[in-house]
């Protein structure tokens, strides 16, 4: 990918735009809809995407004439070998702009499947040049994206950008003359055949007309074309492919693919002028991280929730434990508690081939996340995808069910249907962002299923401030600790303890991650690995109960063990007494001691008094 692709093709164009019309130029998609996202505002409404057709006619051969705006011949055309052919608006939105040839595409005749239909109907209701169905994919250029500021007003947009080269005769309709004086006009030697990888299409000039909507009108000198008199954007993309394609010689350039993204200034086309753009050249095959694969088509299908910092926190989660439950058998079924969009849930049907079930609870509806994520990612995790998020081939059907319900009934039904299909250890139930009622809830009735879980806590508040003079004790010099930490150290203990879980006859492996602070400052993640009680038996049960006393014992023991003459240690050593027992040892051991060194003591002090006396 070119930083700023565009640069180059405005440098040699009389009509170009200035820079200050064609806004800020961004090198990554994920930098465009970053500054995208903070100009929209807050209450906008996710804006709902047209999708249109668009094509762009060139010739090699095209020759000027009197009716053309451009009537300069080939001496004075700098050495560009290209005609552009563009549509004069008459009326409606853009009239009195140029452009090129296209509009709506209609689903009632399937062309948002196919978007090639659309543009191969408009471009002949708008020219009468009839171009093959085929011939109109195989010049398919990329997507065009335009979403507005006013979006109240407008709408966003997706154009499917196609390229059609035809090959021009002067041939009259009439005329059954085939030949010329070999001006290489005639439709035999240029029919069929390949300019720039492109199969020219055959075109007399008299096919050529316009409607009551447009007037299509030829420009031969590409760097007097009328960008000041068509939208801002093509300034930038449209300069771009006729610099492309102006001087193919006999070693024709690859195909120019592209995908450009767009933000306007409120305004329409008074203002006419770009806030934000970023375009993407795809000369060769880009190698993206799934990551970034499903970035992408979120912003391609203008999917807005989740948003930007959502997908972060969900992605990062979704790989924290998939990494730490390790065993994909554990994921066979995930349920996402308040997933809403059910972003969460996705990823793990993507990032966990064994994962064939994901359920998202939620009370509330989130048709536009839930129908966008359907929309952007649905191709990732079906089978038949041929850039599936996984190198695995087994044959796994995979799910993404939602459930609107109450979240303390929701998620019991559900495993309860679970527990009639697998064993908890394959099911792990997943939180982002729960607030401290939810997370505890989560985690109770993770516990008392028995399955994996995992919760990223946030809004946990110290109600009555008891907990503040101790948490600012625990901060030490360093500064306080938070509440919210403490509390999240507290469930973590929780989960950890010898009885929880007990009644599903598991115990839990917990683990606390932090996601990077420039996603979220509610960073913790609690992750909870379920493990069968019977798996280490009753009498290793037993053996680390042993231990765990010993271990407490010899605590003891170093803390309690009163100095005394000789080795004060040795007696704890060789009699390792416990309990009360320990203690009556110790304690009648140095009572006994004590009194006889203490009437020793006194006895002397008395001799010492009444030897002193007698001598008086």
């Amino acid at each position: 990918m070119t930083p700023d692709p565009a640069i180059r093709s405005r440098r040699s164009y009389e009509h170009i735009l200035p820079p200050s019309r064609l806004g800020e130029s961004h090198e990554s998609l994920l930098s465009y809809a970053e500054a995208v996202s903070a100009n929209r505002r807050r209450h906008d409404p996710d804006p709902l995407t047209a999708e249109f057709s668009l094509v762009v006619v060139l010739s090699p051969n095209a020759r000027p004439h009197d009716d053309d705006d451009d009537r300069s011949g080939d001496s004075s055309r700098g050495g560009r070998d290209l005609s552009i052919l563009l549509g004069r608006k008459l009326r409606g939105f853009g009239s009195g702009f140029y452009g090129g040839f296209g509009g709506k595409l209609e689903r009632s005749r399937g062309e948002h499947d196919r978007p090639a239909m659309g543009a191969v109907r408009e471009l002949e209701e708008e020219t009468g040049i009839a171009v093959p169905l085929s011939v109109m994919e195989d010049g398919f250029v990329g997507v065009l994206n335009f979403t507005f500021e006013d979006s109240d007003v407008h709408g966003a947009m997706r154009v499917y950008l196609f390229c059609a080269f035809v090959s021009m005769s002067q041939q009259s309709d009439d005329d059954d003359t085939s030949s010329h004086s070999g001006d290489g006009s005639n439709l035999e030697r240029y029919a069929g055949q390949q300019y720039a990888r492109h199969t020219l299409v055959a075109v007399r000039s008299s096919q050529i007309r316009g409607c009551d909507e447009i007037e299509p009108r030829w420009f031969h000198r590409m760097d007097s074309i009328p960008l000041d008199r068509m939208f801002c954007d093509d300034s930038l993309w449209l300069t771009m492919l006729i610099n492309h394609y102006a001087a193919c010689g006999d070693d024709p350039p690859p195909r120019l693919n592209f995908d450009a993204w767009f933000h306007f200034h409120p305004g329409g086309t008074e203002a006419n002028s770009i806030m934000h753009h970023f375009i993407q050249i795809k000369e060769a095959p880009m190698r993206l991280t799934l990551e970034k694969r499903l970035f992408h088509a979120l912003h391609i299908n203008h999917v807005h929730s989740p948003s930007i910092k959502e997908f972060k926190e969900n992605w990062s989660m979704a790989n924290a434990v998939r990494k730490y439950m390790k065993d994909e058998r554990r994921m066979e079924y995930v349920l996402d508690v308040a997933g809403g969009h059910g972003a969460l849930a996705a990823l793990f049907l993507m990032l966990v081939p064994a994962c064939h079930t994901a359920i998202v609870i939620d009370p509330a509806k989130c048709t536009s996340g839930k129908n966008g994520v359907h929309k952007a990612w649905r191709k990732f995790w079906t089978n038949d995808d041929s850039h599936s998020a996984s190198n695995h081939t087994r044959a796994t059907v995979k799910e993404l069910r939602y459930r609107h319900e109450c979240l303390r009934t929701g998620p019991r039904k559900e495993l309860d249907w679970i527990s009639q299909k697998a064993k908890g250890e394959n099911v792990t139930v997943v939180a982002c962002h729960a607030c401290q009622h939810l997370t505890d809830e989560t985690l109770h009735i993770a516990s008392e299923y028995g399955v994996n879980v995992a919760v990223m806590p946030c809004c946990q508040k110290d109600h009555d401030g008891s907990w503040k003079g101790l948490t600012n004790r625990l901060g030490g010099s360093g500064g306080t600790l938070s509440i919210g930490a403490l509390i999240d150290l507290l469930a973590a203990g929780k989960m950890m303890g010898w009885d929880t879980g007990s009644g599903a006859g598991v115990r839990y492996e917990v683990k606390m991650k932090l996601m990077d602070e420039s996603i979220s400052q509610q960073n913790r993640m609690i992750l909870c690995k379920a493990v069968t009680r019977d798996s280490i038996g009753v009498e290793g049960r037993d053996k680390k109960k042993e231990f765990a006393h010993k271990r407490l014992t010899r605590a003891y023991l170093r803390a309690h063990t009163v100095p005394s003459e000789g080795s004060p240690s040795k007696s704890a050593t060789t009699k390792p007494y416990c309990g009360t027992e320990y203690m009556s040892y110790q304690t009648s051991d140095w009572c006994i001691r004590s009194l006889l060194v203490g009437v020793g003591l006194g006895s002397a002090f008395s001799l010492l008094i009444t030897s002193h006396i007698g001598r008086k």
